[in-house]
């Protein structure tokens, strides 16, 4: 089998203001551009502890994670099955640079020689600055990447590369990859990752190839987050690709420019998108063109990341242009690939926090929660549209998401306030009386839908809410397909008594198992949130009707979307500009 990475080479830029994270290119000086952690909001997460230590990353690639690399040196755990060479571990540049985004950091005992220990400091207190051999300075924090106290997990499956970055892989090399890490136990003895990332690809437009299948099999049995990459359009594949087009996942699409107003506020041009196949296993039919299989988008472009220039992985037979040095990055880097790993170190951080205050509570560290989470946060690009119209006096979407960034742009900030106030896991698996802010891990049966009472809000106040479950599949290695729920989301005002009143809104789509509602509240009333069960896409067994979800929601004052951009960004043509680093230590007060 044959796949293509996702690598680009396109870029990113915010204000300086803020002392940790990835930062956008602008190439001279580097490491002085937009801050990407800041813009994400990740920030609210370290200035309250959280830095992703308690959380396990798995990054599964077709190459290793270099741990020689100056912000990759804590590293230390690399899985393949044994058909694949480990002595030394198949390092990869694509793997490199995703690794930096995951869990990069500023450990300068790795860069400065021995007897220099320095770790991350505490928020709004130390920073680092270095100088190279010129005497630029550079915030050294900016290569803090967005969970980089997360332990990460390196998996590999490729059994070999070609000279044009496609890498061959077997099921057995997949199957081992992806089982070992999400399977409790199997790689360490108590140990699981929380979180999964892959950014590579290939057609799969109904997401019903064999590696879509059987990660989707093993999210639905563990409750696994698992993140992936949307994909670049390469000619005509420009719908989201495998295994991103599965179902339970979260699929990310990457957002442009560092010099865009706002920074990243619209969808890159090569990012591929929606509407995406269904296929039905029942049936043996496809139907085109009816999914909105994007999820979430986050910054893809103007990136510095960390380089490996050896010869190992997709540059295998090639030269070495760095000799072996730590100290290079990867400048104007872009794709989907990058997109994904800032989500997924993002949902890292609302692991650490559900180990933390939900500690003992699995509901609350769920891949179905964590997703309902991050997209009811997600922020609204100019031009967002989910289909969203009146039928009947109600708002109705039978399209769940935006075909480009799904549920919007990622905003850590927001999910922070989402996952940790108002209401959190109603008691049982069926509903109640909830704050305004909140999110459930429920079960829902057919013919007994779920009510959450949300108590009196007043008309013009916007609601946000999300359903999300996963498609029964197994992950056997006879890969079946089991049975897709169909569940609705619909919003009700009560009269006053507590009953249901009038339908105000339902999201009703029937081949995505995401639904999401997003609009101002026609009136001031008691309202309340409705989860149904509404039948079955497909059914191949004798499964009982009833399936478990996340669910979020929140209702807050409306803000403002910005005015669309008049043209979104050409794709950048790919290229590689590296830049050395030499460093020479200052420290330095962060600024207040």
């Amino acid at each position: 089998m044959f796949a293509i990475g996702l690598a680009a080479a396109v870029s990113w830029c915010l204000t300086a203001a803020s002392a940790f994270g990835i930062v956008s290119s602008n190439i001279d000086p580097i490491f002085n551009g937009v801050n990407i952690n800041g813009l994400v909001g990740a920030e609210q997460f370290y200035l309250n502890g959280y830095w992703g230590q308690r959380a396990v990353i798995a990054n599964v690639e077709a190459g290793h994670v270099w741990n020689g690399h100056m912000t990759l040196g804590h590293v230390a755990d690399f899985i393949n099955h044994s058909s694949i060479s480990s002595t030394p571990p198949n390092y990869d540049v694509h793997a490199t640079a995703v690794g930096h985004v995951l869990v990069g950091r500023s450990d300068l005992n790795v860069a400065l020689g021995p007897g220099i220990t320095l770790t991350i400091p505490a928020p709004e207190s130390y920073f680092y600055l270095a100088s190279d051999s010129e005497g630029t300075n550079y915030n050294w924090s900016a290569f803090t990447g967005l969970a980089p106290m997360a332990t990460l997990w390196s998996s590999a499956l490729a059994t070999g590369f070609s000279s044009d970055g496609s890498f061959s892989t077997t099921n057995t090399t997949i199957r081992y990859a992806y089982d070992t890490v999400m399977r409790p136990g199997a790689y360490q003895s108590g140990r699981v990752a929380h979180v999964v990332n892959s950014s590579w690809g290939f057609s799969d437009p109904g997401g019903s190839g064999y590696t879509s299948r059987l990660v989707d099999g093993l999210a639905y049995a563990f409750g696994t987050t698992v993140v992936f990459a949307a994909g670049n359009h390469a000619g005509a594949m420009q719908q989201v690709t495998g295994p991103a087009s599965g179902y339970n996942s979260i699929a990310v699409a990457a957002l442009a420019s560092d010099t865009s107003t706002p920074a990243y506020g619209a969808v890159a041009a090569f990012s591929n998108a929606g509407p995406n196949d269904f296929y039905n296993p029942k049936t043996k039919t496809t139907i085109a063109g009816v999914r909105a299989a994007v999820d979430l988008a986050a910054p893809g472009s103007n990136l510095t990341l960390a380089y490996y220039g050896g010869t190992t992985g997709s540059n295998a037979g090639g030269t070495d242009i760095t000799s072996g040095s730590p100290y290079y990055f990867l400048v104007d880097a872009a794709g989907t690939s990058f997109s994904s790993p800032i989500v997924a170190g993002g949902a890292a951080l609302l692991v650490d926090v559900g180990l933390d205050i939900y500690a003992g509570k699995a509901a609350a560290i769920d891949g179905r929660v964590i997703k309902a989470v991050l997209l009811n946060s997600a922020a609204k690009t100019a031009g967002w549209d989910n289909g969203q119209h009146l039928a009947g006096g109600a708002v109705v979407t039978t399209q769940s998401l935006d075909y480009a960034v799904g549920a919007g742009a990622l905003d850590l900030h927001k999910a922070y306030t989402q996952y940790t106030s108002g209401t959190s896991d109603v008691p049982g698996l069926g509903g109640g009386i909830v704050a305004q802010t909140g999110w459930d891990f429920g079960r829902v049966s057919e013919g007994s839908p779920n009510w959450y009472n949300l108590g009196s809000a007043d008309a013009g106040k916007r609601l946000t809410a999300t359903l999300a479950w996963f498609v029964n599949r197994s992950h056997t290695p006879f890969q079946l397909d089991v049975q897709f729920a169909n569940l609705d989301l619909e919003v009700w005002t009560l009269d006053g008594v507590g009953s249901p009143a009038s339908l105000i809104a339902q999201s009703r789509s029937i081949y995505n198992n995401v639904e999401h509602l997003h609009f101002d509240l026609p009136y001031s009333s008691d309202y309340a949130l409705r989860v149904l069960w509404a039948g079955e896409v497909y059914d191949m067994s004798t499964t009982a009707n009833s399936e478990s979800y996340g669910l979020a929601w929140r209702i807050e004052s409306p803000i403002p979307v910005p005015e669309p951009a008049a043209a979104w960004l050409a794709a950048a043509a790919l290229s590689v500009v590296l830049v050395r680093f030499r460093p020479r230590l200052r420290t330095g007060r962060a600024a207040r």
